[in-house]
């Protein structure tokens, strides 16, 4: 299965959006559809993720074969769980996509 994990940081979020993360999480969400269109994915194999312990929950079980994200830093907060999240996705040869950026290199 393709997961997609989105997540936006509260820095992220609009004065209009009055502490509601709704549209910044449905613009992220549109624009990894669009990557997995363009990657020409098939959309009815993507899982949403929200939660990065549901997401490794599945990855632990073997059920992601790829990871599309907006871009790699939104994996992790700090650079010991971004290594430790990286070499779990590598383990499992998850592959990763990510829309904005460079994924991880190797």
């Amino acid at each position: 299965m393709t997961a997609v994990y989105l997540l936006v940081w509260k820095h992220e979020l609009r004065a209009e959006d009055k502490g509601s993360y709704e549209r910044a999480m449905a613009a992220q969400k549109e624009k990894c559809l669009e990557f997995i269109r363009e990657k020409e994915i098939d959309e009815s194999q993507a899982v949403f993720y929200t939660s990065r312990s549901d997401l490794f929950r599945d990855v632990e079980r073997d059920r992601v074969a790829r990871l599309v994200i907006h871009d790699i830093g939104r994996l992790a907060a700090t650079p010991g769980d971004m290594e430790g999240a990286l070499f779990e996705l590598k383990m499992r040869k998850v592959r990763i996509l990510c829309v904005e950026g460079e994924g991880p290199a190797g």
